[in-house]
Parts: structure tokens; C-alpha cells; sequence
């Protein structure tokens, strides 16, 4: 017998029905994912949320930065359970920053791949607290004081296979060092990005642009297997 695979319930909020149909019909073949719902803006997708309660809530942002914030904390009342990833054609640092701050867990170009999406959408619901961001690397610079170099090479590894989802014991599998150095490295991160946490540490690296979507998702298949 197949082993059942649990379905990632998604609701599809976009007012372009050619773009919402898309998408809905390309999570239809997927095994893992089922959409439970889909509209258009407003009042109707807060009742949607809050009657279905989805797991993931693709939210269209094209309409304009206020109204897509308002919509978001709208939504994160009426479901505090929903993870709302923001899939939108505006590539600006301070709409990013915005969204993200009022409970965004991921923000997806509408010219990010079929992957891309998939990717993204399979990890906000499976890590807990972690933040994807997709955007041009200019949009990356202009984000809260954008600096490369705040951290090492090997700080910026552990974080990003923390981003992923691996405890302490897997990081140090993989990059063939102790978990000592590996908590060690975590606490330079925390005091270099005044962060006091993973989750904190992964927020503020991804908002630097330090950690990418491209980072997350070449790592993926090494979290998924360790």
C-alpha cells in the first residue's frame, strides 16, 4: 500500500483569476499540497481563512504596499495558524521589510520559478519561525543596512543550514566540525546580528540578505536527507 502523504492545505488569495487559476491548478498535481480555497481580496478572503483555517495562504500583493499589510494582519487574526507567503510583481526593499515585519513568513517574485515556489512553500510550513525571502539582490542591498561581509564564511554556513532546519548535531555532520564549534559559531552570529535566538538570527539574516532563497533551496535536498 502507498504511504499517504499528509496535504499542505493551501488558500490562493489573488484578484487576477487567469494568475490565481494557475497557480491553483499547478498545486493540483502535486502530491502534498491540496488548495482548500480561493478568491479574490477583502472581506471574502478573511472569511475564506477563517472558516478553512489553511496552512499556507498565497497572498497577491500587486494591488499596493498599505493594502497588502492590512490584508496580512486581516488574515493572521482571522487564522493565527495560517502561514501567509506574500507572491507579488514589486521588487522594493521597504514594501519587503513591511510585509515581513507585519507576519509575512515568505516574499516570492511572480518571476520566481515553478521550484522556487514549491520550494518555498514546502519549507515555511514545515520550519517553524524560518523566513524566505525571493528578490533581486539590489532589493537585498537596499534592506536595513545590507552588509556581506557582517559575518564569516563559516558563521554564514552554519546559519544558513539552521535556516534549513538542522539541529546542531546535523550542522556539525555536515560542515565535518564539533557541536562545541558549532554553538560557538551560532553565539558570534547571535552578537553579530543582535539576534538572541535561531529564529531571530535566520529573520535578520535573510532581511541582510545574507541568507538567500537560492541558499535554501541548494541546501534543501542536504536537510531533507540528514
Amino acid at each position: 500500500m502507498e504511504k499517504a502523504v499528509r496535504s499542505i492545505r493551501t488558500v490562493v488569495v489573488d484578484n487576477h483569476m487567469l494568475f490565481r487559476q494557475g497557480i491553483v491548478q499547478m498545486l493540483s498535481v502535486e502530491r502534498d499540497v491540496v488548495v482548500v480555497g480561493e478568491c479574490g481580496f477583502g472581506r471574502t478572503a478573511t472569511a475564506l481563512v477563517a472558516e478553512v483555517k489553511p496552512d499556507i495562504v498565497l497572498l497577491d500583493s500587486d494591488r499596493g504596499g498599505s493594502l497588502a499589510v492590512r490584508t496580512l494582519r486581516e488574515l493572521s487574526v482571522a487564522s493565527p495558524v495560517s502561514k501567509v507567503i506574500v507572491v507579488t510583481r514589486h521588487d522594493e526593499p521597504r514594501l519587503v521589510g513591511n510585509l515581513i515585519a507585519a507576519g509575512a513568513y515568505a516574499y516570492v517574485l511572480k518571476s520566481a520559478t515553478r521550484e522556487e515556489l514549491l520550494v518555498t512553500l514546502r519549507m515555511v510550513h514545515r520550519a517553524s519561525g524560518h523566513v524566505v525571502v525571493s528578490v533581486s539582490r539590489e532589493t537585498l542591498e537596499g534592506m536595513h543596512g545590507f552588509d556581506r561581509q557582517l559575518l564569516s564564511k563559516r558563521e554564514r554556513e552554519v546559519i544558513v543550514l539552521v535556516a534549513v532546519g538542522m539541529r546542531n548535531s546535523q550542522i556539525a555532520h555536515e560542515l565535518y566540525i564539533s557541536e562545541g564549534t558549532v554553538k560557538r559559531h551560532l553565539t558570534n552570529a547571535y552578537t553579530k546580528l543582535g539576534a538572541a535566538s535561531r529564529i531571530a538570527a535566520v529573520k535578520k539574516a535573510i532581511s541582510l540578505g545574507i541568507v538567500s532563497v537560492a541558499d535554501l533551496f541548494d541546501n534543501e535536498e542536504d536537510a531533507a536527507g540528514s
